[in-house]
């Protein structure tokens, strides 16, 4: 069986805290405001803007202090795909405006299995690259990065938040690129906020960006070694419960073969027979270690003879 890697692991790890989070019932939410979309949205924009705000708001993408918060929306951003992206349940809820009655049109849906599954496949390494080489560059990326600069109006800090799975260390020429597009085409104005930002602001805005991805990645490593050390907590716990069983079975198979030792000592002395006057007497200690020695012998070669010579034998001294 091939042995799981440390991302596979601390990916397990996730999914176990947030399952032990997930609320019995569902999130009470209206699914088209959740995900930014119109009622009119076709499936595969349904599709798409799940993904985003997925991704946006998974915990496992989310800082520390801000964990709680996504753990919340991340749930409501699940629940309004598990309403949409079913053709019977979207319908229901169109007509109804009810989620909940939208959920019982499906009798077999079960929310923590279809969240657990979101949660799963989401955001695993392998999901985000694929989904990073098809989504960088592409037309998809510009409309929602010129969308994004001007809803906040130029700022690229609010540009940043916005679009989903972008680096100002590493984006910010491509993203420029679109902008400027767009201004030159008449599509959309341009703010002297971003036209007008000084080669020295620039300067300041990429070392506030570097700083704070040095602080999320120490972060991250502060969140992988808990992880980690919860892991080795439960397997040091399993071993020290097997450690346990084992010395019981241990003191107990010791306890047993004394206890024969002691039994067989004592019937291999009442066998001896009675040492002749003037004959010299063997000390107490060496008889005791050849006694000892003969039982273990018997004892020994009894637990191989099997129960039903040990049963003739005991038969036989009851006779006597």
């Amino acid at each position: 069986m091939p042995r799981k890697s440390k991302n596979e692991d601390i990916q397990e790890e996730s999914e176990e805290e947030e399952e032990e989070e997930l609320a019995d019932d569902p999130p009470t939410i209206e699914p088209y405001t959740v995900l930014g979309i119109e009622k009119s949205a076709t499936a595969d924009e349904i599709k798409s803007a799940y993904r985003k705000a997925a991704l946006k708001h998974h915990p496992d993408k989310a800082a520390p202090h801000l964990k709680d918060e996504a753990h919340t929306k991340f749930q409501e951003v699940a629940f309004a795909y598990a309403v949409l992206s079913d053709p019977i349940r979207r319908k229901r809820y169109d007509k109804t405006g009810s989620t909940s009655e939208s959920m019982d049109a499906d009798g077999d849906f079960s929310w923590a299995d279809f969240y657990s599954e979101q949660f799963r496949d989401v955001v695993t390494e392998d999901a985000v690259e694929r989904f990073a080489k098809s989504y960088k560059n592409s037309d998809e990326e510009r409309d929602d990065v010129v969308k994004a600069y001007e809803k906040c109006r130029g700022a690229w800090r609010g540009i940043y938040e916005s679009v989903m799975l972008s680096d100002p260390l590493e984006d910010e020429d491509r993203f420029r690129g679109y902008i400027d597009a767009a201004i030159r085409s008449g599509d959309v104005r341009g703010f002297k906020i971003y036209t007008e930002e000084s080669e020295k602001d620039r300067e300041k805005r990429m070392k506030r960006a570097r700083l704070e991805a040095e602080k999320e990645a120490k972060e991250a490593e502060v969140e992988v070694k808990k992880m980690e050390s919860k892991k080795k907590a439960k397997k040091d716990s399993l071993g020290d419960l097997a450690a346990l069983i084992q010395r019981r079975q241990v003191n107990a198979g010791s306890s047993f073969l004394d206890n024969l030792e002691a039994k067989y000592k004592a019937q291999e002395k009442e066998k001896k027979p009675k040492g002749k006057k003037g004959k010299k007497r063997v000390s107490d200690e060496d008889e005791d270690d050849e006694s000892s020695e003969e039982a273990f012998q018997a004892a020994a070669k009894r637990l191989k003879t099997g129960k039903g010579e040990s049963e003739g034998r005991k038969s036989k001294r009851a006779k006597r």
